[in-house]
């Protein structure tokens, strides 16, 4: 029997990314996905990619009024939902001399507003017959560097809010567990917007190859069987954690 058979997981950031190989991850292994984006041609095409076990439903993670209206869509299968993986994020260079109160706002919001409404709703459907939230955080939440304040900003409150979720769902004696991944440079379209950006690429990707102890960038795939592992009942006694898939900068 496949790890997901019968689950059923609501995945943020589903159009692309993390989020898009995340849910391939989870219907590969027998679960159905609710893949959630604001980018609805893009998350319509990875759910085709996927078929029938993928359904796109197009969500501003930013706003409260869009998550309600994704519990409305669902009806009778909110409850069924085993897994919320809040995985929409973005990353843009701003330092403290450069950094506007818009582009701060804007950030916080994706990355870091986004994952309360999305914990929110996760506690609400999941309290009567328990489940996993996965949030996405980041290496530089613990490990900042000076050209991406807003971002280390954001995925370090993810952490924060990761285990007071985890904390309130053992004390109210539901069976959610909350817990965050930490990744550090991954092949995705994201770091491929700072490679395409830079003035000489190549030398970007051996920059950020050489800021990780094992020289090179991670995988898509590397960060989706951590995620997984928190998703599947083989963490059954992990809540409040997070799992550092960084090529060793945790250990800096």
């Amino acid at each position: 029997m496949k790890r997901f058979e019968g689950k059923l997981a609501v995945i943020s950031g589903g159009a692309s990314g993390m989020g898009a190989a995340t849910a391939k991850g989870f219907t590969s292994e027998g679960g159905s996905v609710i893949s959630i984006d604001i980018d609805e041609e893009g998350g319509k095409r990875v759910a085709d990619e996927i078929g029938e076990s993928c359904e796109f439903f197009k969500v501003d993670v930013t706003k409260e009024e869009d998550w309600n209206a994704l519990e409305s869509h669902l009806g009778e299968r909110f409850h069924q939902i085993t897994s919320v993986v809040n995985a929409a994020g973005i990353s843009e260079p701003a330092t403290i001399e450069d950094e506007t109160v818009e582009h701060w706002d804007r950030v916080h919001a994706i990355n870091g507003t986004s994952v309360f409404l999305g914990c929110r709703f996760a506690v609400k459907a999941m309290k009567k017959n328990g489940g996993s939230i996965v949030n996405f955080s980041s290496s530089l939440a613990t490990s900042p560097q000076p050209f991406v304040l807003s971002y280390n900003y954001s995925k370090a409150g993810v952490l924060v809010v990761t285990r007071t979720v985890a904390l309130h769902c053992a004390e109210m004696g539901y069976d959610i567990r909350c817990n965050a991944v930490q990744p550090g440079a991954i092949n995705t379209p994201m770091m491929q917007r700072y490679l395409e950006a830079a003035e000489d690429p190549k030398q970007q990707l051996a920059d950020f190859s050489a800021s990780h102890p094992m020289n090179r960038v991670g995988e898509p795939e590397e960060v989706v069987s951590s995620v997984l592992f928190l998703c599947s009942d083989e963490s059954s006694f992990t809540t409040g954690d997070s799992i550092s898939v960084d090529g060793g900068v945790i250990a800096e």
